[in-house]
């Protein structure tokens, strides 16, 4: 035989085994020994001993078996690229799934994970290869890891799709179900967690470092927390749960979002509502025997310092817990050893977010429909009628409402379920839900999702600027219905790093038109500007000038001196100093007030503003800062930025660079 014969048939030999890794399907073995033309006496050469047909033999298969590792290396390597890059598309309809189960689009969410599964069967297509050859041994496990995650992640898409459908109506209805989802997805995010570690390990073992994506270990962060949060849902669902809800009267203003006419006792019994009893904010205040001295601002409308009036701080887990601190100490729950593991607070919106759904509702006792476009007015008529109409009982409209709407809200469509939650994201997102929960890992959740209504906790090693402005209506009437409002903040970056800022507070009363008189009151408004610590108070210009007598002497009493109110007295909250003063516009008037202030001197390129809004108000912003001398800003090449919005996000966070110039 020639060798150019040999080498053909060598190379025929090699393009066989090759067909058959590439195609599973068949048996190498079985399909090489049946290919014509390649018994052993092909390769017998006459004339040359046994011993040196040996010799030649081994040689030969020797140089075939390096040519066979050659070819499948050369295979190996476009095999992985190839497989890599239906990895890489199987992880990007991972992330797409995600994204689409953030909006309750499970559609999306499926077609997402089918891509992704598509794209796993591509790549399991080159199995035996991977078996042969050494260097891309991990891959078959590293698929399974895979299709492990995307198996986990269609049965989460399947739980999304059944809160799709039925929402939170389950707490009311099926708490066995409820609960059941709850620990069906804790246990399938487990395992998406662990399928998306050891995907990571192989990764790494593959030599695929460069290819692991940059938010992986912010995705298995997100995942372990999921974790934990459920595991604190599922405690708290299960045994009987007691949580308070809180509504806000945004009309009037207070700095957690409104004043707290009323509110509810939630009774959950193994996941499932048991009971909601409406009550009004005075009636367990009537029975407290301990007695609290006031923050100065409220002194002068009330002697004591109780539930109706404990949301004072603009720290939303500050209040809710002194409001819970009251509650409890009242006989009306401490003498049944009631304890809340949870608070909920919700302004009117989000009551007008459900009759947008539900339709209007008719309460005949009260001779009124109530729709999504009256229903702040009616109520605060209802509120606003002397007692004695309703037999010495307030706010019953709320008693009367609340279970139509619930079941109204019950026999939704599937869309509409679909939309309130939408809605309810949307308000928690915007600070008219807030929530407050005991067990620490809910509360962390809540608060890494900006949806606890906690103040900016600014580090030590952070240089730049905070503002909140927080109104309260003491003794305004329901004025801040009317009320439309604009917060100005100039600052000027001295070369030192001191910040020289002027905040200013316009406030118009468009009221004087209403038909209601206590829409037409004056608007008597205690306003403060929450700012970094150590800053210092240079003037306040354009207040109103406001004695508060206390209705009380409160030297020699038997008062409780709370520690967070003698802070707020002091010039101090939540960590922030705090500038404060009174503000009365009257219907159809424009006021303005300013603060300036100092904060002292540090500087760093990396500047960093923070700003927080009021639950309950629509504040347009307005900001702008100067450089210091011999700078600019990066993002903008100026030495000016300048930032306007009408409706700001609950928290604004604005990162600049200052450059030399």
């Amino acid at each position: 035989m020639t060798g150019k014969k040999k080498k053909k048939i060598q190379k025929k030999n090699v393009s066989y085994l090759l067909a058959d890794v590439r195609h599973p399907a068949k048996k190498a073995s079985t399909a090489f020994s049946e290919q014509k033309g390649l018994s052993k006496k092909k390769f017998e050469l006459t004339g040359v001993s046994k011993r040196r047909k040996r010799t030649g033999s081994l040689k030969f298969a020797a140089a075939m078996a390096v040519l066979v590792l050659i070819s499948c290396g050369v295979a190996g390597w476009g095999v992985k690229d190839e497989a890599m890059g239906s990895i890489i598309t199987a992880y990007k309809s991972f992330q797409s799934a995600a994204d689409s189960a953030k909006r309750y689009d499970t559609s999306s969410m499926g077609n997402s994970l089918r891509k992704a599964e598509s794209s796993l069967e591509e790549v399991e297509g080159y199995t035996s290869i991977f078996k042969l050859i050494p260097f891309l041994k991990e891959i078959p496990g590293f698929i399974s890891s895979l299709r492990n995650f995307n198996n986990a992640a269609m049965n989460m898409a399947d739980i999304v799709e059944d809160i799709k459908k039925e929402g939170f109506m389950l707490i009311w209805d099926d708490g066995e179900k409820l609960l059941a989802n709850v620990e069906n997805a804790k246990d399938r995010i487990k395992v998406m967690s662990d399928s998306l570690m050891d995907v990571r390990n192989r990764m790494a073992a593959l030599g695929f470092i460069s290819k692991i994506p940059k938010d992986y270990l912010s995705l298995q962060s997100k995942m372990s927390e999921s974790v934990e949060l459920l595991e604190g849902v599922g405690e708290l669902l299960k045994g009987e749960t007691n949580i308070v809800a809180f509504f806000m009267n945004d009309s009037e203003i207070r700095p957690t979002g409104g004043f707290i006419g009323s509110y509810a006792v939630i009774k959950i019994v193994e996941g499932e509502i048991e009971d909601i009893a409406v009550n009004d904010i005075y009636y367990p205040d009537k029975f407290l025997e301990t007695k609290t001295v006031p923050p100065i601002p409220l002194q002068a409308i009330t002697t004591d310092w109780e539930a109706r009036d404990a949301n004072w701080f603009f720290n939303f887990p500050t209040s809710v817990s002194k409001i819970i601190g009251f509650l409890e100490s009242s006989p009306v729950y401490a003498d049944k050893k009631v304890k809340f593991d949870g608070a909920i607070a919700i302004n009117h919106k989000v009551v007008t977010d459900v009759l947008n759904l539900t339709g209007p509702i008719e309460l005949p006792g009260y001779g009124v429909v109530l729709d999504s476009s009256n229903f702040l007015a009616e109520v605060q008529k209802e509120v606003s009628r002397d007692s004695t109409e309703r037999g010495g009982e307030r706010k019953n409209i709320l008693k009367s409402l609340l279970p139509e709407m619930i079941s109204r809200m019950k026999t939704m469509t599937a869309g509409d379920k679909t939309e309130l939650l939408r809605a309810l994201s949307s308000r928690l997102d915007n600070k008219d839900v807030q929530v407050y929960f005991n067990d620490q890992r809910i509360q962390s959740f809540a608060s890494k999702s900006m949806w606890s209504g906690e103040v900016y906790d600014i580090p030590d090693s952070e240089y730049g600027d905070y503002l909140a402005v927080v109104a309260s209506n003491i003794a305004g009437e329901k004025t801040d219905a009317y009320i439309r409002q604009k917060i100005e903040l100039r600052s000027l970056i001295s070369e030192a790093g001191g910040i020289l800022n002027t905040v200013s507070v316009i406030r118009v009363h468009e009221g004087d038109d209403a038909s209601e008189a206590f829409y037409r009151a004056d608007n008597q408004a205690y306003i403060r500007a929450l700012v970094p610590n150590k800053a210092k108070l240079i003037s306040i210009s354009g207040a109103t000038k406001k004695n508060i007598t206390s209705l009380k002497e409160y030297d020699g009493e038997e008062y409780i001196k709370d520690p967070d109110v003698e802070l707020f007295d002091s010039g101090m909250e939540s960590g922030k100093a705090v500038f404060g003063d009174w503000l009365k516009v009257s219907a159809g008037k424009e006021k303005e007030m300013s603060i300036q202030y100092e904060r002292p001197a540090a500087f760093s390129d990396k500047f960093r503003f923070v700003y927080e809004k009021q639950s309950g108000i629509n504040s347009m912003f307005s900001y702008s800062v100067q450089a210091p001398s011999g700078y600019i800003f990066k993002e903008t090449g100026t030495s000016v930025f300048e930032y306007e919005n009408i409706d700001p996000p609950s928290r604004l966070i604005i990162d600049l660079t200052l450059e030399r110039i």
